[in-house]
C-alpha cells in the first residue's frame, strides 16, 4: 500500500462528490434513469463501508419519489438495474416493501420471455432484439430473490427462472471462444459478433457466483472464473487498467461511462468468494489509478481511469466510484479499525506470513518494519489509542528490546509516539498480548502510518504481530483467533457459508486472554449474516470459557432473525471475570444446507 490508499475516506470523499448531482426528485442530474440505479448501487456501496450511516436516507428518498410506475419501463434491463438495487436496499434496511418491489419488477421482466430464439427475454418490449445484459440481469434477479425468499421451489420459483435462464443462456452462443460476452444475438438467433462491453462480462460473473453460492455447481464457479479473467486480460490499457474498447476513440452517448463500475462490483464478489490474489492486484490498481488520474478539484471522477480526465456526470462518477469503494472495509462504531497484521493493508520489510493473517519474525529475519502502513486519513481527530497485539513463542528476563513501535505523520514524518518493547515485558509464551501507544490525530489530511519494528536482536525470540486495532483495550480481529471451519472474505474478516463448510463447528475461538481485570464485563461480537429473513433457526451460539478451567461462564444462542440486515451487529454476553484467570470467546457456527453465511470482524472486551 501507499499514501492516497485510504478507501474507506476516498469512498466518503466519493460519495460526498456524488451527491452534488443528487436533486430533489431522488435522482442525479447529467444522467439517465437506468444510470441512477446504479447511483443507488454506488451509495450502497459507501453505506456498506460505514456500516450505516448517513446515506440510508437516500435510499428512502429516490424510492418514495420514483415508486409511483413500480420503476417499469419499456426497457427490461433497466428494470433489472432497479430491482437489483432495491434487493440490496432491502439487505441494508431490512425493509420489505424494497424486496416486494423487486418482485413487482422480476414479474415485468419475466413477460418478456418467449419460445423466440428458444428461450430468453427480450431487451425491450417492442421485442426486436434479444441480447445479453437483460438476460444476464434477469439471471442475478431471479437467483437473488431466490435467495431472500423462503419456500422458493418448483416450476415458477425463482430459482427455476435462474437455472432456466443460465441453462439458455450457456447454449445462446454470446459466450465466444475467447470467453467473452458478445452484446447479443441477430435475427438467426446467433452470436452478432458485437462489442464485448464491460458491463456484460460483470453481470453474467455476478449471476454465475450466486448461483454457486445458492447450488455449490462448480462449473457456475468455473465458468465466472474464466470470463473474469478473461476480461482483465483483454478490457485493459497495457497498464491493467480497465478500458472499454470504444475508450481509444471516444465513447459517445451516456450508457458507457457506466459500464466499468458494474463490472468491477460483480468482480469483488467473485473475490470475495475466491481471494484470487489477481483480483485483488486488479481492484487496487484500478481504484489507485482512478484517484490519482481520473480526479478533478472537486473530486470528480471521469470515463478514462487512468486518465486523464474527459468531462464528469454522475454516470461517470458512480462508475469509478466503484473500485474504490469496494476496497472499503467496513468499520463499526464502536471498532473504527482493527486490521490482522498479515492484511494486504499493511506493507512488510522483513519477516513471513504466519496462520490466517498475521505475521512473524524469526531470530534469523533481517532487521526492518514488520509492519507499516495504512496511510489512515478516515480517522477522526482527537485522542487516540493504537493496539498492537504480540506474542512470543519463549519468555525471558532479558531486557533486549526487540520491537520498535511507532505511529507517525506521512507527509511530514513526524513521529508523534513510539514505544520500545523489551523481551522481558511479554508475560507469558504463546499468547498475545496486547502493547499500546496512545497518541493525538491532530493534522488533516495528513495519512498516519503505524509502523512495528523489527530490531533483529541475537537470540531473540519469535515474536507474531496478530492485530493492529485502534481505541479500546482488549480487541481482536476474528481472522486471527483460532478456527475449526470458515475462511477469509474478502474484506479479511472470517466466515463460515454452508457451501465451503459442510460441519458445524467453531467459525472463532480463542483469546486465551490472561489481562482481563477481575470485576463485570462485556464480550461484544461483531457478527453479520449474508441472510436474515429465511427463518428463525439458530445460526451461532456465543460463549466465554474460563481456560483455566474450561468452565463456560456465560453462553447464548444467536437466532437468524435477530439479524435485521446484512449489516454488521453486536452480540453481547456479560460475564464476570476472576483476576489472573484466562479467557475464550467462542463463536459456534450451525450448519444447515440452508444456514446463511455467518462472519464475525471482531471480538471486543469492554
Amino acid at each position: 500500500m501507499q499514501p492516497g490508499d485510504d478507501f474507506n475516506a476516498n469512498t466518503a470523499t466519493a460519495a460526498s462528490a456524488l451527491q452534488l448531482w443528487y436533486n430533489s426528485k431522488g435522482l442525479w442530474d447529467t444522467t439517465g434513469w437506468w444510470n441512477a440505479a446504479n447511483c443507488v448501487e454506488a451509495i450502497e456501496n459507501v453505506i456498506v463501508a460505514e456500516n450505516g450511516g448517513q446515506y440510508l436516507k437516500v435510499l428512502n428518498k429516490t424510492f418514495d419519489r420514483n415508486s409511483r410506475e413500480n420503476f417499469l419501463n419499456e426497457y427490461y434491463d433497466d428494470e433489472g438495474w432497479w430491482a437489483l438495487a432495491w434487493i440490496r436496499a432491502f439487505d441494508l434496511t431490512g425493509e420489505t416493501r424494497y424486496l416486494d418491489m423487486s418482485k413487482t419488477i422480476f414479474a415485468d421482466m419475466a413477460d418478456g420471455w418467449d419460445s423466440h430464439c428458444d428461450g430468453g427475454i427480450w431487451w425491450r418490449k417492442d421485442r426486436r432484439y434479444k441480447n445479453a445484459i437483460a438476460n444476464e440481469l434477469f439471471l442475478l434477479v431471479a437467483i437473488r430473490l431466490h435467495q431472500r425468499t423462503p419456500g422458493d421451489d418448483g416450476t415458477d420459483s425463482y430459482l427455476n427462472w435462474a437455472t432456466r435462464e443460465c441453462a439458455w443462456f450457456n447454449n445462446s452462443g454470446m459466450i465466444n471462444s475467447q470467453h467473452l460476452v458478445n452484446d447479443g444475438l441477430n435475427r438467426l438467433c446467433e452470436n452478432n459478433g458485437r462489442t464485448t462491453w464491460s458491463y456484460n462480462q460483470g453481470v453474467i460473473v455476478g449471476g454465475l457466483t450466486e448461483l454457486y453460492k445458492t447450488t455449490g455447481e462448480t462449473n457456475c464457479l468455473t465458468e465466472a472464473t474464466a470470463i473474469a479473467d478473461a476480461a482483465i486480460a483483454t478490457l485493459n490499457d497495457g497498464n491493467g487498467i480497465l478500458r472499454e474498447p470504444c475508450e481509444s476513440g471516444g465513447c459517445g452517448g451516456g450508457d458507457v461511462p457506466q459500464f466499468k463500475g458494474i463490472f468491477v462490483q460483480n468482480l469483488a464478489g467473485l473475490y470475495d468468494l475466491t481471494r484470487n490474489p489477481a483480483y485483488y492486484r486488479f481492484l487496487v490498481s484500478n481504484a489507485r489509478s482512478v484517484w490519482t488520474n481520473d480526479r478533478d478539484g472537486l473530486n470528480h471522477f471521469g470515463l478514462r481511469w487512468s486518465g486523464p480526465i474527459d468531462s464528469v456526470d454522475a454516470a461517470r462518477h458512480s462508475s469509478a466510484m466503484v473500485p474504490i469503494s469496494v476496497l472499503a472495509e467496513p468499520v463499526t462504531a464502536d471498532l473504527v479499525f482493527a486490521k490482522g497484521a498479515g492484511s494486504p493493508g499493511f506493507n512488510h520489510e522483513t519477516g513471513t506470513p504466519s496462520g490466517a493473517l498475521a505475521w512473524t519474525c524469526s531470530p534469523n529475519a533481517p532487521r526492518g518494519f514488520m509492519l507499516s502502513g495504512p496511510y489512515l486519513e478516515s480517522l477522526a481527530h482527537g485522542k487516540h489509542v493504537v493496539n498492537f497485539r504480540l506474542a512470543v513463542n519463549a519468555t525471558s528476563h532479558a531486557s533486549d528490546k526487540i520491537i520498535g513501535l511507532d505511529i507517525r505523520e506521512v507527509d511530514n514524518g513526524t513521529v508523534l509516539a513510539a514505544k520500545d518493547i523489551g523481551w522481558k515485558e511479554f508475560a507469558a509464551s504463546n499468547e498475545s498480548q496486547d502493547f499500546s501507544v496512545d497518541f493525538v490525530n491532530q493534522k488533516t489530511g495528513d495519512p498516519l502510518e503505524f509502523r512495528v519494528f523489527w530490531n533483529g536482536v541475537s537470540n531473540a525470540p519469535v515474536v507474531t504481530l496478530s492485530d493492529v486495532t485502534v481505541d479500546g483495550a482488549c480487541n481482536w480481529t476474528a481472522a486471527n483467533l483460532s478456527h475449526e471451519i470458515g475462511q477469509l472474505d474478502g474484506a479479511n474478516a472470517w466466515c463460515a457459508d454452508p457451501v465451503h463448510n459442510r460441519a458445524s463447528g467453531f467459525l472463532a475461538k480463542g483469546a486465551n486472554a490472561r489481562g482481563v481485570p477481575a470485576g463485570s464485563h462485556e464480550a461484544v461480537f461483531e457478527l453479520k449474516a449474508d441472510n436474515f429473513n429465511w427463518d428463525d433457526s439458530k445460526v451461532a451460539t456465543l460463549s466465554v470459557v474460563d481456560a483455566d478451567s474450561e468452565q463456560i461462564v456465560a453462553s447464548r444462542d444467536v437466532l437468524r432473525n435477530e439479524f435485521s440486515t446484512t449489516l454488521y451487529q453486536n452480540m453481547t454476553l456479560k460475564f464476570n471475570a476472576i483476576a489472573g484467570h484466562r479467557y475464550d470467546f467462542r463463536t459456534f457456527w450451525n450448519f444447515t444446507p440452508h444456514a446463511p453465511r455467518l462472519t464475525q470482524r471482531s471480538l471486543m472486551v469492554k
